[in-house]
């Protein structure tokens, strides 16, 4: 665990430290900086626009890494221990869900664990997590690294050091996006600009320090580009079916593949699950998402009391 903590902080290290300065040298001081004499209009758009995507990157590294991904919530343990005081060591699980149904019975509204979770075992036992001894939401998972079960999980980032779950998942989809957008205007204006050249007549002139260090931020850019591209798109789709990544593994499972997503409601639902119901907030690194992560709406219709008809900050502590 603790190498996984310590690998995450060198690749923080790694973007913070070294991508995004030599990045922002090359383009701004090789790139933009020196067009200002031939075509001042043209070299401000290019540092604005620059300047504008960068800034929505950092945010955006900044928020998912220090935004947590979601626990289950304290009232959920409380109940959960309650509950589990009640049956014996041995019989544990095995009782688990007719003793809910008994105490959903007696006290549907005050009880937070009324009602079964569409997500359940083989045998149709309650998911529980060995490892942190608590009552497993539906599409909870425990992550080894963070040491306890995460909402919603997605996968841990080694990247960001951090979980991908319920409540960071927004500015993790943001962060991707805006490093995509980012990487592919600079492969592109830098493409433009070495093809002027050429096209110019002009001559590259000898190798030198600054042309070295464009060829490699062009590399590095056009790399970032190309595998970003793919994984931005296919975390567009995981969100568009409402669909983990952790779920679409496990999909693989041929028990499993056949198996309809219980919680695709629908591309624009799903989507406004993770980014919100207001379009203007989409993009920005602040929104109110909604549900708690703990009940979801499903395709059948039932709703588990789905969202409770509140909206979560996606700053609030669950």
């Amino acid at each position: 665990m603790i190498k996984i903590r310590a690998c995450g902080i060198f690749f923080i290290s790694i973007v913070i430290l070294l991508i995004v300065p030599l990045v922002y040298h090359c383009f701004v001081f090789l790139i933009a900086v020196p067009l200002l004499e031939v075509q001042p209009f043209s070299a401000w758009c290019l540092l604005i626009s620059f300047h504008i995507l960068l800034g929505m990157v950092l945010i955006c590294y900044h928020r998912v890494i220090f935004t947590d991904a979601g626990g289950v919530p304290y009232e959920l343990d409380e109940a959960w221990i309650s509950e589990l005081s009640l049956a014996s060591r041995f019989g544990l699980e095995a009782g688990l869900a007719d003793q809910r149904v008994m105490i959903s019975d007696k006290n549907s509204e005050k009880n937070p664990l009324t009602g079964l979770g569409q997500e359940r075992k083989g045998d149709g036992r309650q998911r529980f997590c060995r490892k942190c001894h608590k009552f497993k939401p539906d599409r909870a998972h425990h992550c080894k690294y963070c040491g306890r079960c995460v909402l919603k999980m997605d996968h841990h980032c080694p990247w960001v050091n951090n979980c991908i779950g319920f409540r960071n998942y927004k500015f993790f989809m943001l962060f991707c996006m805006y490093t995509t957008l980012a990487s592919c205007y600079v492969c592109v204006n830098m493409l433009a600009g070495l093809v002027s050249m050429t096209s110019g007549g002009e001559s590259l002139g000898p190798v030198t320090s600054e042309t070295l260090e464009i060829c490699v931020v062009f590399s590095l850019m056009l790399l970032c580009t190309v595998v970003l591209t793919g994984f931005t798109g296919f975390h567009i789709y995981l969100t568009l079916h409402n669909i983990t990544t952790i779920e679409h593994i496990e999909k693989r499972d041929p028990s499993r593949s056949m198996a309809e997503n219980p919680f695709d409601v629908g591309k624009r639902r799903n989507w406004e699950q993770v980014f919100g119901s207001n379009p203007y907030l989409w993009f920005l690194p602040v929104a109110i998402v909604q549900g708690d992560g703990v009940n979801w709406d499903t395709a059948s219709g039932i709703s588990n009391d789905s969202f409770g008809g509140k909206t979560l900050s996606i700053d609030q502590k669950i």
